[in-house]
């Protein structure tokens, strides 16, 4: 059976966070194009996850489908506690369901989109295109848009870390959650010698998200998960009986080494194999739309299409603290909780959003114990 070649204006390989933001923002722009493909090997349709984020942004495309919203959340360890006003800030949950639903349905409305679920056997840059293969057939357009393959450049010396995460949806017989207040991070937990937290994510008073979250070199089993999520909702939330709805897992990459493009000039990562899953905490979705508008930026203005690098900067600020984690030159708790402590909380959020000046960087790396910090940031800055 002979395959078929099929031309596209563009075509996004994946349809994850990623894919279907680039869709609904290309959609949603003055690029000018006929047909766009959206392929992958299938669709998404359970929620297998939740994207919690702090923007200003008030009117961003996905504002229909945002499942709660917050401006204020509390931190927890045990030296310290404290409820943060985050305003203008807004603290924002995203289900995945609703994410997968709402994009495929929008994007579905528009004859100029095509969807496949094919599973993508190739990509390659060829002749000045990017190739797409499956076994039905050859897709091919001037840039391809790669989400599906993730792709490193793993270095010995280079610390890469996991964001393993295990969360259940929790109903109770009484009131039990604060649903003003979520929790950002609550490290009343043992470390393990890297990073573990909790966050509770309150839908009602009586209904919550509770995960438990861990920054390591691998993933741990899936009963050690259920037996911390059973002792903290028993011990810290003071809860007894409750039901499960749902549960979600999740592996997010934290990582000092490079993602590489293999495929040539006509393929452009994005989404994590774009490197947008930040190495020091995993958060993605907020770099994942900060991404995409610079990209989409280029191709409204007729410029040549390019993959959105990290700063290099704040590169350089996630390599250090991850090296102060993996040398255990600092108890995680003790280093998050320096953080919250000693910081105005705008400024904080500000570079964790990678959005501060150098000065509000100072600020930052006098609030913490220097001594680890100096010492790996001269082992990261010889490239040791």
């Amino acid at each position: 059976m002979e395959t078929e070649n099929h031309q596209f204006d563009f075509i996004i390989a994946g349809m994850g966070a990623s894919g279907l933001s680039l869709a609904m923002q290309l959609k949603e722009s003055n690029v000018v194009f006929n047909k766009i493909l959206l392929i992958d090997k299938e669709l998404k349709n359970k929620n297998d996850r939740t994207w919690c984020f702090w923007t200003k942004e008030q009117n961003a495309w996905y504002q229909d489908i945002v499942f709660r919203t917050w401006n204020q959340f509390e931190f927890k360890s045990t030296s310290f506690q404290k409820r943060f006003d985050i305003q203008p800030y807004s603290y924002q949950m995203i289900k995945g369901i609703d994410f997968y639903h709402y994009c495929l349905d929008e994007i579905r409305r528009d004859t100029r989109f095509e969807i496949r679920t094919e599973e993508i056997l190739e990509l390659k840059s060829e002749k000045n295109l990017g190739i797409l293969a499956t076994k039905s057939g050859i897709y091919q357009a001037k840039h391809i848009f790669n989400s599906a393959f993730r792709n490193n450049r793993i270095q010995k010396k280079d610390i890469n870390y996991v964001q393993h995460f295990k969360g259940w949806v929790i109903e109770t017989e009484t009131d039990s959650f604060d649903e003003t207040c979520p929790v950002f991070m609550d490290f009343r937990t043992k470390q393990f010698k890297d990073c573990r937290f909790f966050y509770v994510i309150p839908f009602s008073k009586t209904k919550a998200l509770v995960e438990y979250t861990g920054f390591s070199s691998n993933p741990i089993p899936s009963e050690e998960y259920d037996a911390n999520l059973k002792d903290y909702i028993k011990t810290k939330l003071n809860i007894q009986y409750y039901h499960i709805h749902e549960t979600e897992y999740g592996e997010i990459p934290m990582m000092e080494s490079d993602f590489i493009n293999p495929y040539g000039k006509n393929i452009i990562n994005i989404g994590t194999a774009g490197g947008n899953s930040k190495p020091s905490t995993g958060y993605t979705f907020y770099f994942i739309q900060k991404s995409i508008q610079k990209m989409v930026a280029q191709l409204e203005k007729n410029e040549p299409i390019t993959a959105i690098k990290p700063n290099p900067k704040f590169k350089f600020y996630d390599k250090v603290l991850l090296d102060v984690i993996d040398k255990n030159k600092l108890e995680a708790d003790v280093l998050f909780t320096s953080l919250f402590k000693n910081n105005r909380i705008l400024t904080l959020l500000s570079f964790l959003n990678e959005e501060t000046s150098l000065l509000n960087d100072l600020e930052i790396f006098n609030s913490v114990p220097r001594f680890a910090f100096i010492t790996s940031a001269i082992m990261k800055g010889l490239n040791i």
